[in-house]
């Protein structure tokens, strides 16, 4: 299988999926230099870098080596410390940038230029500051309000659109459960144009929710009650559904991550196929505009920037590789793109963003 794998790249096609999916370079796609531009004093993630893949794939190998456990995340004792990077990414119908950052400020907001135009979500939000390290990802809805995910505080709590006024939380904060009033560790959220919430419960449920406007518990979709132990492969069952996307017809697609597939949803949560690749899933985004038929993926299996059809999961574009170099990435974690068709692609052991536009556009994208 190596053989023939090895041939295929030789011949210039790259092998996606189980079912022979080929997938034509990079699709023109070239990084933009020296975006976004940080003002003095504002950073992503740690301020002091964590370790780079080579010495953190040691230290794992030291632990292996010794018996102890290895390094993975384990939220439900309390919590991360010092997550680093980039936890996800969101984009508004203005094309802009929306960071949530486990950093100084929880939210950043950038124009296609890479202009900060806002930051900020790190006042006391309903009772509670916001733990940058418990982050993951967010969104923001057809108003410009503002969704924050604090995974580990149980909570998503629903800002204005200058991230100064508190309107909404879903979830009770600090406390996990699978009820309608209780969220564990979740992980995902998209807002659909009548303001409904559709809830990616991940990293402690295995559960898919969807809510009304208010906040309203009215349907979710998992194996059983969508717990914990909850898992399965079947249709509308989750191995650890992570995040998702929506397109102009408001069919959910949502990343089922240990199930390396993509399950595929009407809005009002109704199941109605699966896209499965050779890939790890950890972010999807498809245009706010939705009606070009292309949905992209940061696929952490290989580091990589994948764009697919929506219709049958073909890849067309693959670029990056892990490192810290120019378009490699490191636990790339969040992905959107602008109605101009560039991309953003955001990592956490990274802790940056890059920027990525066709090759006939970088000169012109460059100020």
């Amino acid at each position: 299988m190596r053989r023939v794998f090895m041939t295929m790249v030789a011949a210039g096609a790259l092998v996606i999926g189980a079912r022979g999916v080929l997938a034509q370079g990079d699709g023109g796609y070239k990084l933009v230099a020296n975006w976004p531009k940080l003002p003095a004093g504002m950073y992503f993630g740690l301020k002091e870098a964590p370790p780079p893949p080579a010495e953190r794939d040691a230290q794992a190998a030291a632990r292996r080596a010794s018996g102890r456990a290895g390094g993975g995340q384990n939220a439900n004792a309390g919590g991360p410390t010092n997550q680093p990077g980039i936890s996800g990414l969101a984009i508004d119908q203005h094309d802009h940038i929306y960071v949530f950052n486990r950093g100084v400020k929880p939210v950043m907001v950038f124009d296609t230029a890479g202009n900060l135009i806002l930051s900020g979500a790190d006042q006391e939000i309903n009772g509670k500051t916001i733990n940058p390290s418990w982050q993951h990802s967010g969104g923001v809805d057809w108003d410009g309000n503002v969704y924050v995910i604090e995974r580990d505080a149980h909570r998503i709590v629903k800002l204005s659109p200058k991230l100064d006024k508190f309107l909404l939380q879903l979830g009770t904060t600090n406390e996990k459960g699978n009820d309608a009033t209780h969220l564990n560790l979740p992980s995902g959220i998209a807002i659909l144009h009548n303001g409904n919430m559709v809830v990616t419960d991940g990293y402690g449920n295995n559960r898919v929710i969807l809510f009304d406007k208010n906040g309203k518990f009215l349907k979710q979709v998992g194996k059983g009650a969508g717990g914990p132990a909850d898992k399965g492969t079947g249709p509308g069952e989750w191995n650890l559904p992570h995040k998702l996307a929506v397109d102009a017809n408001e069919n959910l697609y949502i990343i089922d991550r240990e199930g390396h597939r993509v399950e595929v949803f009407d809005r009002n949560l109704t199941y109605l196929r699966e896209i499965k690749n050779d890939w790890n899933p950890w972010d999807i985004n498809i245009s706010r505009k939705g009606t070009d038929g292309i949905g992209w993926i940061a696929d952490h299996k290989d580091e990589r920037v994948l764009r697919f059809n929506l219709k049958d999961g073909a890849i067309t574009a693959v670029w990056g590789k892990q490192g810290w170099g120019p378009s490699e990435f490191d636990w790339v974690h969040g992905i959107v793109v602008d109605s101009k068709g560039a991309v953003y692609a955001a990592d956490t052991y990274g802790q940056r963003i890059q920027k990525f536009v066709r090759a006939a556009q970088v000169s012109s994208s460059q100020h």
